[in-house]
């Protein structure tokens, strides 16, 4: 009889220690499931396969696809902004609307408040009227001072040309005039006294 009473001490012992385990190593995740809940964490505006176009007096100047656009209120903890999570391409237009420069990037985050973009991971611009193109990891637009920089390591191919820049770069938006930091690379001159 000693031996039923163990067995079912055991059977019913055993049950609420395990349950007690798994309540109390549960704190941790409850925790972790209430902060990835937390509608502040959450995107506003969550959309795939986007494609957005900017006009300034009914011309269209800038069109953007992406496969994924996350827009995320401002917080105490942070301002608001607008992440390409799997990158985009920007097309600009001149006020012909003609394509006069583009802009690819595997990330890109927009800070609304300040209106500072960054392009990360493969980013490519090409100027089509000045057949120019540069790559880089890192690159950061201001559309307030309407220029263009990097700090990173760029390359910019141009019709006369490779140049390097092992510190990046600086550019007006529409990447017509640059300066190249720390340049190396090899152009061809033309001798005009000839």
């Amino acid at each position: 009889m000693d031996d039923y009473w163990q067995s079912l001490r055991n059977s019913i012992v055993i049950p609420i220690i395990l349950g007690l385990a798994m309540l109390f190593s549960c704190e941790n995740d409850i925790k972790k499931v209430k902060e990835l809940t937390n509608a502040e964490q959450l995107p506003v505006i969550h959309a795939f396969e986007i494609k957005t176009f900017y006009s300034d007096s009914a011309v269209v100047r800038l069109k953007i696809t992406s496969p994924e656009l996350k827009e995320y209120a401002e917080t105490e903890d942070r301002e608001a902004f607008i992440e390409f999570p799997q990158g985009l391409q920007a097309i600009f237009y001149n006020k012909s609307e003609r394509v006069e420069s583009s802009l690819e990037a595997e990330y890109a985050i927009y800070w609304k408040k300040i209106e500072l973009f960054e392009a990360k991971t493969n980013v490519v611009v090409k100027n089509f009227a000045e057949e120019q193109e540069l790559f880089t990891e890192q690159l950061f637009w201001d559309k307030e001072q309407e220029k263009i920089w990097s700090d990173k390591f760029v390359k910019i191919i141009t019709d006369k040309g490779s140049t390097y820049g092992e510190d990046g770069f600086e550019s007006d938006q529409n990447f017509t005039k640059f300066r190249i930091k720390k340049s190396r690379g090899q152009m061809t001159v033309e001798d005009k006294e000839r």
